[in-house]
């Protein structure tokens, strides 16, 4: 039966591949528009390892709404529509507030913008107009990773479906009421547009579902496409005029370029564990930011942390900052803020003020400290305040690669 289902896939692979984008509807019509009412409309759905964190999560968005809008401007698939994953139980996300709730984009991002770029649609929105109770989905492919990825010294893209021990780990995002109608595992790697080989598989599916989505690698990282996908990811406005008010009356600045403060990402928790040899002590994160004011910044007496430490840490470090003369700053949201904005927009409004800074300084390997250069590089930064980062306190310290912006 294993021999017989690899035949069958291939020949429906090579049917594919004589026309690999071929869509279903004409650009000319409705059914084309963004409408999830309409029944001729595919969804596409994927989710990622539970354990990732918000700002990795962003990155996978991007590979699968570039993916999207790549094969839009051919003209092609424009039956489909990428569903955005509810935000559910993530690991840092420690807020009381936030268990057994699953949050829609909007709560934090800016969902037309969007949809300017990529034909996407909110979960809650399909679930709103099912006629039914239940959401199937007609396929989930598991993605899972090859046990040797540089088999014979070499990375190729591939993929090979894998039935053993098969099982979806999720659970569709705390919505009971979304199910599987067949689960396919697959090991995969390569760009993430090889995931329309799959689909084809299962022509007449309305909905698919990809699970692990991470796996799946940018079919082109830094592209001018890329930027236009991650200029569109404009936050929830609620979060940004609450930045900014803090920007103007805590940090002195009503400009987009500030030149009033320098801001610290000083990631801890896990990675002083993980990557203790990547971050410096308490003490050495002291020294550093000193240092980088007297070489840069000799007029600037504000720092703004943005920081995971835990509080009895954070406090020393501002209590030292400040025994070196420097006014030291820490977004503390009231408790309608965080009832409000929930930890992730918390997390978002610290990515904001520091992004706005006169002078950067990240954690390496950071996906939060990376988000923030990206949005220095759009903002306008002379690169050379952006990226920046703090090092260990002995040892190499790898500069920080430089992603610039391309308009």
């Amino acid at each position: 039966m294993h021999l017989i289902f690899i035949l069958i896939a291939n020949l429906l692979l090579t049917t594919a591949e004589q026309d690999l984008f071929e869509g279903t509807c004409d650009a000319a019509v409705k059914s084309c528009q963004n409408d999830p009412q309409n029944h001729d409309t595919k969804f596409l759905f994927y989710d990622v390892n539970p354990p990732e964190g918000f700002n990795l999560r962003r990155d996978v968005y991007m590979r699968f709404a570039v993916m999207m809008s790549e094969t839009h401007k051919k003209g092609k698939k424009l039956d489909w529509r990428l569903v955005l994953p509810p935000w559910y139980r993530l690991y840092h996300w420690r807020s009381q507030r936030m268990i057994g709730q699953p949050l829609p984009w909007s709560t934090f991002f800016d969902v037309n913008s969007l949809k300017s770029f990529a034909p996407v649609v909110e979960l809650n929105e399909i679930l709103t107009n099912e006629t039914s109770n239940t959401l199937e989905i007609d396929t989930v492919y598991v993605l899972q990773n090859y046990d040797d990825p540089f088999e014979g010294g070499i990375f190729a893209d591939k993929w090979q479906v894998n039935k053993d021990n098969c099982r979806y780990d999720g659970d569709f995002w705390g919505h009971a009421n979304v199910k599987a109608k067949e689960i396919v595992c697959v090991r995969f790697q390569g760009q993430i547009s090889r995931l329309w080989e799959l689909i084809s598989l299962h022509p007449s599916d309305k909905n698919v579902m990809f699970a692990h989505g991470e796996i799946a690698l940018h079919d082109s990282y830094g592209t001018k496409n890329y930027w236009d996908c991650r200029k569109s990811m404009k936050f929830n406005e609620n979060l940004v005029k609450t930045a900014e008010y803090y920007i103007e009356n805590n940090l002195n600045c009503t400009e987009k370029l500030c030149k009033s403060y320098m801001a610290v990402h000083w990631r801890r928790q896990d990675f002083t564990r993980s990557r203790h040899n990547d971050v410096p002590s308490l003490h050495g994160t002291i020294d550093q930011i000193d240092h980088a004011v007297r070489m840069h910044l000799r007029k600037i007496k504000k720092i703004f942390i943005a920081s995971d430490a835990p509080t009895s840490e954070l406090n020393l470090l501002i209590h030292e900052l400040e025994y070196l003369k420097y006014e030291v700053f820490h977004f503390t949201p009231s408790k309608t803020e965080l009832e409000l904005f929930k930890d992730g927009g918390v997390a978002i409004i610290d990515q904001i003020i520091c992004s706005h800074a006169a002078y950067f300084i990240g954690t390496h390997e950071s996906t939060y400290s990376f988000r923030i250069q990206e949005e220095r590089e759009i903002l306008g930064f002379d690169s050379d305040t952006t990226f920046n980062r703090l090092c260990p306190d002995s040892g190499v310290c790898e500069k920080p690669s430089r992603w610039t912006v391309i308009h």
